[in-house]
């Protein structure tokens, strides 16, 4: 049972970073860029919190996997990425 709590103390020791402070990272430089995942979840608690509606519709498949980057890229969930989108466009038509 001993080998079993070795594995997850060494688990819970590792650093967790995203993809995109993966890519963003320069060779050869000290992991300046990582964040843990308590800072993470931190900053998202600190999102206002908003009443939302859950819809559903179909939307092309390249729109989606752009979509899907984007979100990576910018880290941030798809929806929050819809939801500024619609946001602004709604403002221009006013």
């Amino acid at each position: 049972m001993s080998k079993v709590n070795d594995i997850k103390k060494m688990k819970r020791q590792q650093k967790i970073i995203t993809p995109t402070q993966a890519l963003a990272e320069i060779v050869g430089e000290e992991d300046t860029n990582v964040y843990s995942n308590k800072e993470i979840n931190d900053t998202r608690k600190e999102e206002i919190k908003v009443e939302r509606k859950r819809v559903s519709f179909d939307l092309r498949t390249d729109l989606h996997k752009e979509l899907k980057m984007q979100a990576l890229v910018h880290e941030k969930n798809i929806y929050i990425l819809i939801e500024e989108a619609l946001e602004r466009y709604l403002k221009e038509i006013k």
